[in-house]
């Protein structure tokens, strides 16, 4: 599934389990209830502040924000799928800075691979 659609799906169960509707939300939220709207239907994508923000109106961690409704998906999948989708998100000069990270991560497991037995 999408990462969008994935999220959004997210984003109305947990909702939905409490018993808010599409405008109560956006009320407490301070969004429209049309970015409510487009957001559940994955037509867009919230940044990771808005996840947050919504993961403290709806009582759940973070993380909650970005489970899967669907079993368990292959976890190096959704991380690299939450990653890109991030990433999109960044400035040039952070998205530098973020792609020299995952190098030096790269060249280090090389390495290490290198040096077992």
């Amino acid at each position: 599934m999408e990462l969008g659609r994935r999220i959004g799906s997210r984003i109305r169960q947990l909702r939905e389990e409490r018993g808010l509707t599409q405008a109560q939300f956006a009320e407490m939220t301070g969004k429209a209830v049309e970015t409510i709207s487009n957001m559940e239907r994955g037509k867009t994508i919230p940044g990771l502040l808005t996840l947050d923000q919504f993961a403290r109106h709806l009582g759940v961690p973070l993380e909650e924000m970005v489970k899967s409704n669907q079993p368990e998906a292959d976890p190096h999948s959704q991380n690299a799928a939450i990653v890109a989708a991030a990433a999109r998100r960044l400035p040039d000069n952070e998205m530098e800075l973020v792609a020299g990270m995952i190098g030096l991560l790269d060249k280090q497991r090389r390495k290490s691979r290198r040096s077992q037995p």
